[in-house]
């Protein structure tokens, strides 16, 4: 019984142990970076083609936000590939190791320490006014194309074949979580953009962006 009892007592103190243990798994971005990014991506995030890990020092943090949390979704947005199944797997086994982080501090940190513009960049810009152009270039324009053309890489459809009323609905439904929508994996996406565009203080009005659309893009 007494032996019973001390082995009882020993795995209990093991399972506290490795409880606790894992409880304490805290890493700064910095330090998840170097131990589980830095080797595909580069120490300065310039990349690394032998192990196909593309540069990031050239994305926004919005860019990589986006990538990241598409990462840690399933790669909601991403078409299957061994690459990007790769990626999934190195994921999985990031936060298996106690190593998960939010996609938006990663972002920041990524690309505050690596792109050389970072420099120019104020995270939190929520007190900038910007213009309907601005927000459409900066927000817009990588999915939707330069001119609303599309862009079928980022299944980003066309915006140039919509009237300003087709547009304004559409941009509504989007800003209010689309009521009007189906749900699925690319309207997901869309809603989790248009969260990301108005914390960074670029929301908008849904009639003057579908005109400022229509005005420049639609081809009549």
């Amino acid at each position: 019984m007494q032996i019973k009892k001390a082995v009882l007592l020993s795995f209990l103190s093991f399972a506290f142990m490795a409880s606790a243990s894992a409880a304490e798994l805290k890493y700064s971005n910095l330090e998840i970076y170097t131990k589980m990014c830095k080797k595909c991506h580069g120490a300065n995030g310039e990349g690394n083609p032998q192990k196909k890990g593309p540069a990031l020092n050239d994305l926004t943090a919005h860019e990589l936000e986006i990538s990241l949390y598409d990462l840690k979704n399933g790669g909601m947005n991403q078409s299957s590939g061994t690459d990007h199944d790769v990626m999934e797997h190195n994921m999985k086994k990031i936060i298996e190791k106690g190593m998960d982080y939010k996609p938006k501090a990663m972002a920041e940190f990524i690309f505050v320490a690596f792109n050389p513009e970072a420099k120019y960049f104020e995270i939190d810009n929520k007190k900038k006014k910007y213009t309907i152009s601005e927000i459409y270039t900066k927000m817009c324009a990588k999915c939707h194309g330069a001119n609303g053309e599309g862009n079928p890489q980022k299944k980003g459809p066309a915006l140039n074949d919509l009237t300003a009323h087709e547009l304004e609905i559409s941009l509504y439904d989007l800003k209010n979580a689309g009521m009007n929508q189906s749900s699925g994996t690319d309207h997901d996406v869309m809603e989790h953009n248009m969260k990301k565009i108005i914390e960074k203080g670029m929301d908008y009005d849904s009639k003057e962006m579908a005109k400022y659309i229509e005005d420049n893009f639609y081809k009549k």
